[in-house]
């Protein structure tokens, strides 16, 4: 709960303090200009320690798990309102049963927006991604199945701030799989009129267990714009849930054109 009060104190700073640059895990309505590219080259660290009990020694044991990805991100504007997206991830793992490091699965998305922003209500934007079993699930980097989400965006410019939100569901199309309902909100503003600050919460439900047992993220992100073509982001995560990751480090560098 402590973690949980934290979050909370970050968002309303945030609050308190224009439309927010870029943000960790949710999305807005805004699309890649037509006839035009938006490439992004992110990393991202994680890091998680389990509890355990080792039977040999009688003792409990904190095994630390950790992953690095870096991916590029490559996105098309087909229309004013319509886009199309590859990402393309590479990752690096540390965990209990050792190091294993190559391409994971690829991602391959689509956003439409279907209705600008009014006086009164929210833009919005659908968004669609399709994650086929491209890499090899032996090594434990692939999933070895098709993932389908769907994700309904709104955002919506009141004041000094900028607010988005995010409803979408997991389709894990294998046998004996959880899909997942997930949720995301955010604040954010400029600073300056190049420096920009996101705070937000994110969420994942299986509808099974308690809140442990879901994962549930607070994060914070600073961006800077270069100018209108080149922008830099880093953001902070850490876990509130127990199931969430203890922390996520993310530096993105986009490039449009």
């Amino acid at each position: 709960m402590r973690k949980a009060f934290v979050i909370f104190l970050t968002i309303f700073f945030c609050a308190q303090f224009s439309r927010s640059y870029a943000a960790l895990f949710i999305d807005d309505i805004y699309t890649t200009d037509k006839g035009h590219w938006d490439i992004e080259f992110t990393a991202d660290y994680y890091r998680d320690v389990e509890t355990g009990f080792d039977l040999e020694s009688g003792e409990n044991i904190k095994p630390a798990s950790r992953e690095l990805d870096v991916s590029a991100y490559f996105s098309y504007g087909l229309l004013d309102n319509l886009d199309v997206g590859l990402t393309v991830p590479y990752e690096f793992i540390n965990g209990s049963d050792g190091k294993v490091n190559g391409f994971s699965d690829i991602l391959i998305e689509t956003k439409c927006r279907l209705r600008e922003e009014s006086r009164v209500l929210p833009g919005y934007a659908l968004y669609f991604d399709v994650k086929p079993p491209s890499a090899d699930k032996s090594d434990g980097i692939g999933t070895g199945r098709f993932d389908l989400s769907v994700n309904n965006i709104f955002t919506k410019n009141i004041g000094d701030n900028v607010f988005d939100l995010n409803l979408g569901y997991i389709f894990t199309l294998a046998k004996g799989e959880d899909n997942a309902f997930f949720y995301c909100f955010d604040i954010g503003r400029s600073l300056t009129e190049k420096l920009g600050i996101c705070a937000e919460i994110y969420g994942e439900n299986i509808f099974k267990g308690d809140f442990d047992d879901n994962i549930f993220i607070g994060a914070l992100t600073l961006s800077y714009e270069f100018n209108k073509n080149v922008s830099f982001e880093v953001s902070g995560a850490g876990g509130i849930s127990k199931a969430s990751p203890d922390y996520q480090l993310s530096s993105t560098l986009s490039f449009a054109f």
